[in-house]
């Protein structure tokens, strides 16, 4: 069994209160819509948040959800610690915290929604992943309570070869959800 994740209140409170719409804090906070709908009212319940802020939100169900813009692939959480790096400036490192074939989530590299990046994944303490590049455009960003950048990113293309090293490194390092 996978530890029990704990998302901060005043973090997602924040984002909701931004507008970041149900899809996107659910990528931000790797939820399915139900557990999403729990934390609205759970936040009701604790009068952090008004009946009329989240009144649309919590009636939508996962039939809503527009077609393509449902979950896909199963999000795999990296259980140690994998630094990524920006190819634009390789002294730009970042930690990958979870990983599938369409995207990932990186905590330490700074960047902006629609911005699109370069990335390098070295994991050179396994000897049967080669390290491999791929572009990938930013979905969402924001800056943790600790003054860090968090972001997911939707992985746009990767040659055959990374993506044959992608799929090994989600086998060796990652818990599924």
């Amino acid at each position: 069994m996978s530890p029990k994740r704990t998302i901060k209140a005043r973090q997602i409170l924040a984002d909701i209160k931004s507008g970041l719409s149900n899809e996107l804090l659910m990528d931000k906070y790797n939820v399915s819509l139900n557990a999403l709908q729990n934390i609205f009212r759970k936040l009701l319940d604790a009068n952090a948040l008004q009946e009329g802020e989240v009144e649309q939100r919590l009636s939508s169900t996962p039939e809503k959800l527009p077609v393509g813009k449902q979950r896909t692939l199963q999000r795999n959480y990296v259980f140690v610690r994998l630094p990524i790096y920006d190819l634009e400036n390789l002294l730009s490192e970042g930690l990958v915290l979870d990983i599938s074939e369409e995207g990932l989530q990186v905590n330490g590299i700074a960047t902006k929604v629609g911005e699109k990046k370069g990335f390098l994944v070295q994991a050179d303490y396994f000897v049967d992943v080669f390290p491999f590049s791929f572009e990938a455009e930013c979905k969402w960003a924001s800056m943790t309570e600790e003054g860090e950048w968090a972001a997911g990113f939707k992985i746009k293309s990767i040659s055959e070869g990374g993506l044959e090293e992608l799929r090994k490194l989600i086998r060796m390092l990652s818990l599924s959800d």
